[in-house]
């Protein structure tokens, strides 16, 4: 049976951003675990998967969310336990964006945009990939447009990872609707 490369990465985005306890892994204070770790629990779960296809898995996401590093496997983003990923600060492009649900964005508009059990809000700099975002939960999502320039400007830290920038909160006065 093949199982499809979606399925293998969805169960990896399970246990090295969301729920380590339910398989219990040895992670590190920077999210990694031991490549022959995750290995034997992927297989436990899918016994015909060879390491190799694991292997085409971690390294052929477009979207770089696994990274492997020394032998070792962590997922880049999306954490919802704290990790030390170790990011640098950049200096975000203008405007960023953020696809959401429709009854989510008045809440954030007034609120400003939170991480809600992850460490750190998740920013497009595309509308094409922030609308693909928004799709996951409503099929005709908002957008909110981020003012990066001037939320950087006053002291909002933004962080690089694979295809997405990232920031611990945006506060309201720096969103706005597309």
């Amino acid at each position: 049976m093949i199982i499809a490369p979606e399925r293998i990465s969805r169960f990896l985005s399970f246990l090295l951003r969301h729920r380590p306890e339910d398989y219990p892994l040895r992670f590190d204070s920077q999210g990694f675990v031991a490549w022959g770790e995750l290995l034997g629990r992927v297989q436990e779960r899918f016994p015909e998967i060879t390491e190799e296809e694991l292997l085409s898995v971690v390294e052929g996401s477009d979207k770089k969310r696994f990274e492997l590093f020394e032998g070792k496997v962590r997922a880049t983003y999306g954490h919802s336990f704290p990790v030390d990923l170790g990011l640098a600060t950049v200096e975000p492009p203008s405007p960023l964006y953020h696809g959401t649900a429709r009854d989510l964005a008045q809440t954030i508009l007034r609120e400003g945009l939170k991480p809600r059990g992850r460490q750190y809000v998740h920013l497009s700099a595309s509308l094409e990939e922030a609308l693909a975002v928004g799709k996951r939960r409503d099929p005709s999502p908002t957008v909110l447009v981020v003012d990066s320039r001037a939320a950087h400007a006053s002291g909002i830290l933004f962080y690089s990872s694979g295809p997405l920038f990232l920031a611990t909160e945006i506060p309201a006065k720096f969103l706005s609707l597309l």
